[in-house]
């Protein structure tokens, strides 16, 4: 028997800080998502992003114990069915799933998910595969096989950032892009600013297409990561000083900023009342006060780096750094000498 009314699925993937919670924020305003899921996995120990998504009446879940394509796998279909298990009961309305991966998440195997098991399969349908590409950044990662799968796999490439590129630059992406996958459908934007027409209800997934670009998708069962790129979480309730922040973060931007594909977090600075929200993206950084602090929640920083051969240590000394007066570092211009 065929189960008439699947639950749609938007599977949306891109590489570190490309615009996918921008993205997921515009979807979570458009009034056809409402009694959405919201799944989102992040690569480390802590979740950021659930913090930086607005909040509304969807149901949010998060998945944060490791990347969503292997060895957390089986935790995306055992939340898909409690899902299903709270619409039977009519707990819930559940008017389709939206997942929102790590950036280290290769697209295969999270398709695989909703093909091979019976339940999934019963249940849902993947609506579309979208995939955000950081214009400025992609020339830096195209080496990566996260990167080319998720590209390949892709059957709508969102083009962000647009604006950081030269046209003759942006041109020459677009012809890479299309050279990796010629049926994917490009759309050009900045701050991810995508309709929705484009985003939501457009079953634009091929199985055909994706066995294309590997054959073997409906059997191969075998991932892994590069043990180059790795996470390093800092967490404090201590107030931080602001002064010291834009110094450690100048630092890290010049210096460091290769080698970060992403950073972002949440600060509480001292003599403030409005939470700090901060992300980046290599040399590309952005912090601004959010909302303030509420009275009923604790008053913490938290900060996740995720990046090529990280130095934790070093990374712990700014940080001590920011929180404790007595706690020096030599400078030398506007930068630590660790």
């Amino acid at each position: 028997m065929v189960h008439q009314h699947k639950i749609p699925v938007t599977i949306l993937t891109g590489f570190l800080g490309a615009g996918k919670t921008t993205l997921l924020n515009r979807l979570l305003r458009d009034v056809r998502n409402r009694h959405a899921g919201i799944i989102i996995n992040e690569f480390g120990e802590t979740g950021i992003d659930s913090e930086l998504v607005i909040k509304t009446q969807e149901e949010i879940i998060e998945i944060n114990k490791g990347c969503i394509c292997c060895n957390v796998r089986g935790d995306l279909i055992q939340i898909l069915k409690d899902l299903i298990v709270k619409v039977n009961k009519r707990e819930i309305n559940l008017s389709r799933i939206i997942i929102e991966t790590t950036g280290l998440a290769n697209s295969a195997p999270v398709i695989q998910t909703f093909l091979m098991d019976e339940i999934m399969s019963y249940w849902f349908e993947i609506d579309s595969v979208c995939t955000v590409v950081d214009a400025k950044h992609l020339p830096l990662h195209l080496d990566q096989e996260e990167v080319q799968e998720q590209i390949a796999f892709a059957d709508l490439i969102v083009l962000n950032k647009t604006d950081l590129v030269s046209t003759e630059e942006l041109e020459a992406i677009k012809t890479r892009l299309k050279q990796m996958n010629v049926n994917a459908e490009l759309i050009s934007t900045i701050n991810s600013e995508v309709p929705m027409n484009k985003l939501i209800d457009i079953k634009s997934f091929q199985l055909s297409e994706k066995l294309k670009v590997r054959s073997n998708l409906l059997t191969d069962s075998h991932h892994h990561h590069h043990n180059k790129v790795g996470s390093v979480v800092l967490k404090t309730d201590k107030p931080l000083i602001l002064e010291r922040v834009n110094k450690w973060f100048s630092y890290l931007v010049q210096i460091k900023g290769e080698t970060l594909y992403r950073y972002k977090g949440i600060l509480n600075i001292k003599d403030t009342d409005y939470r700090v929200v901060f992300q980046g993206v290599h040399m590309l950084f952005a912090g601004k006060e959010d909302r303030k602090w509420r009275k009923d929640e604790g008053r913490k920083s938290e900060l996740v780096f995720i990046g090529n051969q990280l130095n934790q240590e070093e990374l712990e000394k700014g940080f001590r750094y920011c929180i404790d007066e007595e706690f020096d570092l030599r400078m030398e211009g506007n930068f630590f000498k660790l």
